[in-house]
């Protein structure tokens, strides 16, 4: 079965749902790129993912999405990881719920207890 195949359903999902990407293949990881019209949608995409492959243990994908309002520079800003933070830890730095930044950056975290130090995580308004 090949990577694309296996994903099929979350391509159908990303070509339903108003999800704009380009599919790279290489080394044995399937690579997607794109923007997501909303949180929503985007969390669709992790959801069918994440049903797919539970514990996203077959790093066989790459799956870089974005929203709209995030490309185009909306109500988001960074905060670097140093040693010693989890998200809660940043979550109560600025004032908002953990899960706030895990939603914000499936796009380069695999799990929500897994950040490391020079990380740079979008931080929602």
């Amino acid at each position: 079965m090949s990577l694309q195949e296996k994903y099929q359903t979350l391509l159908e999902l990303a070509n339903s749902n108003g999800t704009t990407y380009e599919l790279s293949e290489g080394d044995g990881v399937l690579h997607i790129t794109g923007s997501a019209p909303d949180e929503a949608a985007k969390a669709a995409l992790w959801a069918e993912y994440e049903r797919i492959d539970p514990d996203f243990r077959s790093s066989d994908l790459i799956l870089n999405i974005t929203t709209a309002a995030a490309a185009a520079g909306g109500d988001v800003h960074t905060y670097t990881v140093v040693s010693g933070d989890n998200l809660t830890k940043i979550g109560n730095k600025y004032g908002i719920p953990w899960k706030s930044i895990w939603d914000h950056n499936r796009d380069i975290l695999n799990h929500p207890d897994k950040i490391y130090p020079g990380q740079e995580l979008k931080i929602p308004q």
